[in-house]
């Protein structure tokens, strides 16, 4: 399992290199263990996801937690163990100690594509400030009269770039009408040449959204890309989480293309 002390994440990264779900339980914060040298523990919140099972729970940045269901957390290891083991949709305790006090509060774990969905789907694309990598052009993802696919991820994702050439693959095999871009974070340096070999490494054009944009849009996630299918009147009718490890990618990728094809039957 990937590091994760001293990094803002999100509960429920993969604990091994084994195959994974896309959209296992996700309680949406970002920790770190505070622990002393040789100690893990305690995990303290750093970031809350806007709209996330934590956000609605009225957890804080800073909260360290003490326990979920009874069961003791030692560790950011031991809480992402956890709510691994459960399921989207489930219910928890999480007890978690708030400036020396002791805070109680119930939270429902959601998936990264209900929070999307509850985000997006059935509304007009709200206005996304991006320009694509290689002209510097702005781009309108709600065009009217056009279908759109595109693809939020962190630039340090492993094989993102080969879940978009599987993509790609498809629109120009079945021959559909379907625009589809990958859309990622400026550079801290804010040096957009930095993203040059990665823009090499895609099939699709490489799309710059401003800070804030991405996180409206996306999930703080390096090992995830979230998608999104604008249809030909500029509203989202489809979001997913997709893993490119994942053991339900062919899957979550044949929903995908089913979501557009029915997008591209709008304009006809």
């Amino acid at each position: 399992m990937r590091a994760l002390v001293g990094i803002a994440v999100v509960v429920a990264a993969a604990s091994n290199a084994a195959a994974r779900p896309s959209n296992p339980a996700f309680l949406g914060v970002g920790m770190t263990n505070t622990g002393a040298p040789g100690i893990a523990g305690p995990c303290e919140i750093n970031t809350v996801t806007p709209g996330g099972s934590a956000s609605a729970a009225g957890l804080r940045q800073g909260d360290k937690f003490l326990s979920i269901d009874g069961t003791s957390i030692p560790s950011c290891d031991a809480l992402i163990t956890f709510i691994q083991e459960r399921e989207p949709g489930q219910q928890v305790k999480i007890d978690v100690l708030r400036n020396g006090n002791r805070i109680s509060v119930k939270a429902e774990l959601l998936s990264r594509t209900e929070l999307l969905r509850r985000r997006f789907v059935g509304q007009i694309l709200p206005a996304a400030d991006v320009i694509r990598y290689d002209d510097r052009s702005d781009v309108d993802l709600g065009t009217r009269g056009k279908t759109t696919i595109v693809g939020w991820f962190d630039p340090r994702c492993v094989g993102c770039s080969t879940t978009f050439a599987q993509i790609d693959r498809w629109t120009r095999r079945t021959g559909k009408h379907v625009r589809v871009f990958a859309a990622t974070k400026p550079p801290i340096t804010d040096n957009l040449d930095e993203l040059k070999p990665l823009a090499k490494t895609l099939d699709v054009p490489l799309l710059v959204a401003d800070a804030d944009t991405f996180k409206q849009f996306s999930i703080e996630d390096i090992d995830r890309l979230h998608f999104m299918v604008i249809d030909c009147r500029g509203i989202v009718s489809y979001v997913a989480t997709i893993a490119p490890d994942a053991e339900d990618l062919d899957a979550t990728l044949d929903e995908l293309y089913a979501a557009a094809e029915q997008a591209t039957r709008r304009m006809k």
